[in-house]
């Protein structure tokens, strides 16, 4: 079986493309109304017609029909392509910001290393969809690694560990922003926005993480400083362990609820639960736990005995 060649087109050729093929599909859109009219017409004369006459337009009639499906199906199919076009206009158009930005982030790094009392420590979004970076010199970091034993009890009741999960992993970092009162500000302000929007965050210092969610962001002023002194807590997040086992196949036909019950449904954590396990028993997904529930840093592991709403 021969597989057709996809053409690589570059930008300037794609956007001509999405112009011409816009064009072919206004064209046979326009065609296809116009048969349509005509076909009207025809009809209208078909059904006062009688004999050879309205043999004639019959045929006629049938003709324009066709010929007005062809025209539809050449509309959906330029159409179509117009759609795909569009779509990896827009895709390469995202993929240049993010290069774009992420060349920036480089220059203003490479700007600031030789630079004294401005700090080394850094702080920027993963995904490249800004060119913002705050720069501030770390005091102390530290990297906290827990790991949950869950023991089974024996006969006599004396516990035995026979698994062991890597929790979360959390910086907790102090550190201090340099510059005028209003660079200060701007760069806490930009800490806090990144917080807000739960970013995923890079962390560059004397630790250095790419998968990082803010946890907390604190700030100290002191009249004997002129530096903004900060303490922040940024949790590695783990995106691989996030993936449920896929799709589920269903079989047989469905039938129509009409009275769905809307009551919330609420489970209590054991030792070990995650909302992985839990999107796994209760069909449903993580993303959507995360959101119906308080614990939303909580990736890896859940606090034992709290209540999860899972519907």
């Amino acid at each position: 079986m021969m597989v057709a060649k996809t053409t690589y087109l570059n930008t300037k050729q794609l956007k001509s493309a999405i112009k011409n093929n816009s064009l072919r599909a206004q064209h046979e859109g326009n065609r296809s109304y116009l048969i349509g009219v005509q076909t009207k017409v025809l009809q209208a004369k078909y059904d006062k017609a009688s004999g050879s006459d309205k043999a004639t337009l019959g045929r006629m009639i049938e003709t324009y029909k066709g010929s007005q499906k062809a025209h539809i199906a050449a509309h959906k199919k330029y159409a179509a392509k117009v759609k795909a076009e569009k779509a990896t206009l827009a895709k390469r158009s995202t993929a240049a910001k993010v290069q774009a930005n992420k060349n920036k982030i480089a220059g203003k790094i490479a700007n600031n290393k030789p630079k004294f009392n401005t700090g080394h420590m850094m702080l920027y979004r993963t995904d490249g969809k800004s060119s913002a970076i705050v720069f501030m010199s770390s005091v102390p970091e530290s990297e906290d690694n827990t790991v949950q034993v869950t023991p089974n009890a024996l006969p006599k009741g004396e516990p035995t560990a026979t698994h062991s999960q890597q929790t979360e992993k959390d910086i907790s970092i102090t550190a201090r922003i340099m510059g005028t009162d209003a660079q200060q500000r701007t760069a806490f302000n930009q800490l806090l926005k990144w917080k807000a929007e739960g970013c995923e965050m890079t962390y560059k210092g004397r630790i250095y993480y790419k998968h990082c969610l803010f946890t907390a962001l604190h700030r100290e002023y002191n009249k004997d400083e002129t530096a903004l002194t900060i303490t922040l807590g940024l949790q590695f997040i783990d995106w691989s362990e996030l993936k449920t086992s896929g799709k589920s196949v269903s079989s047989g036909t469905k039938s129509k609820t009409h009275n769905k019950s809307t009551a919330k449904k609420y489970v209590t954590t054991k030792l070990g639960t995650t909302y992985a396990s839990l999107a796994d028993d209760h069909n449903t997904t993580i993303a959507k736990l995360i959101s119906m529930n308080p614990y939303k840093s909580a990736v890896n592991v859940l606090p034992y005995g709290v209540k999860i709403r899972v519907s």
